[in-house]
């Protein structure tokens, strides 16, 4: 009787957890976009810190801001840049760059490869990664080529709140790496810093214009994945 009350107990709080999370979800520009069940999003650890920066900022959206999510963005190569989340406002582009990492953050501005260290019994496990500032660099680089703008980018590289920052080194001031719990309030400090450069057409303009890179093919995104899967690992 008392592992019954247990299981009740516990299938009630899953229902609760599940309503709590799933209704705004189903009301939101990421699943409009995406399309894809909350479930299925919650268990995908890239996805899910996509759609946590989205929720993070969703606010911007009364405010005239719109989101692009996975935006395969061609390269001259005839290859794509996936760009993890978009969000085009008056104050310019930004781009951000999800790491959904967990664990202690080793890396330098211009390093090519960062370290993540995680606990594995009395011996840390080392994993390494490609730098994701250089990452995001090369996002906005072919992001300007389809826009035909310049000085509208802001680049931001985003943790989770998981993650210790160890000796990041990063001097650059027009660089944000940050965890997701300061998104709000570094979206604001530059919002404020440069104030408006685009009004609510242009953001409907660029928006359209990069729109259809959201929607490719799954042979497209499987060719990117196996090119940066050859490239970096």
């Amino acid at each position: 009787m008392n592992m019954l009350y247990v299981v009740i107990v516990l299938a009630v709080f899953w229902l609760l957890w599940y309503l709590i999370n799933a209704i705004p979800y189903r009301n939101s520009s990421y699943y409009d976009a995406t399309q894809r069940s909350f479930l299925s999003v919650f268990y995908d650890k890239g996805a899910y810190g996509e759609y946590l920066i989205y929720k993070r900022l969703r606010r911007f959206e009364d405010k005239g801001a719109m989101f692009l999510f996975n935006c395969y963005v061609p390269k001259s190569d005839d290859e794509t840049s996936e760009v993890d989340v978009l969000m085009i406002y008056h104050s310019g582009i930004y781009v951000f760059e999800s790491k959904n990492y967990g664990g202690w953050i080793f890396g330098s501005e211009n390093g090519k490869t960062w370290t993540q260290t995680l606990p594995n019994g009395k011996k840390a496990r080392k994993e390494h990664f490609y730098n994701p500032i250089m990452q995001n660099r090369s996002h906005i680089i072919w992001l300007e080529k389809q826009v035909e703008e310049t000085n509208l980018f802001h680049n931001i590289v985003v943790f989770s709140e998981r993650c210790e920052f160890k000796n990041l080194e990063i001097t650059n001031g027009n660089i944000s790496v940050i965890k997701r719990h300061a998104l709000q309030r570094i979206v604001e400090s530059i919002d404020g810093k440069v104030g408006n450069r685009l009004d609510d057409d242009h953001i409907r303009m660029i928006y359209e214009k990069l729109y259809p890179y959201t929607q490719v093919s799954k042979e497209t995104k499987e060719a990117h994945i196996e090119r940066i899967n050859k490239k970096y690992k």
